[in-house]
């Protein structure tokens, strides 16, 4: 739904023109900002997936408001990237959850500490959807 949402966005924005761009840019950090406080808290690994994906579309909102053909280019490559990530993500997750029966993020550590491999992987796919 985010990336839809995303799409259309960028065609209600074709109509507008600049029109209360300071209102998008506004709702666009502010969005941005509260998903990634909240991302600080979440215990669960699941809802931290969500809020971080959320955080980045809100990232991607932001670029899009400017409409420069840069910003339609590179919204379109993080709207496909943050399609691949963010599945990835919540893939992941879930593997985790089978092998350990917990989504914690609490219990993640010493399941990462035995394995490195994981551990990494893991770090790289959160912050691949960092932006």
């Amino acid at each position: 739904l985010l990336k839809l949402g995303t799409a259309g966005f960028l065609r209600v924005m074709k109509c507008f023109y600049y029109v209360h761009v300071g209102f998008w840019w506004a709702l666009g950090a502010v969005g941005m900002l509260m998903a990634s406080i909240s991302c600080i808290f979440q215990g669960d690994a699941k809802s931290l997936a969500a809020y971080s994906s959320v955080s980045h579309m809100s990232f991607l909102l932001l670029s899009l408001i400017f409409l420069w053909c840069g910003s339609k280019t590179s919204g379109f490559v993080m709207m496909l990237s943050h399609g691949y990530i963010s599945t990835l993500m919540f893939y992941m997750v879930g593997e985790y959850f089978h092998v350990s029966g917990s989504r914690l993020v609490y219990y993640m550590n010493g399941f990462f500490c035995s394995s490195l491999l994981l551990g990494i992987l893991f770090s790289v796919i959160f912050l691949a959807n960092s932006g």
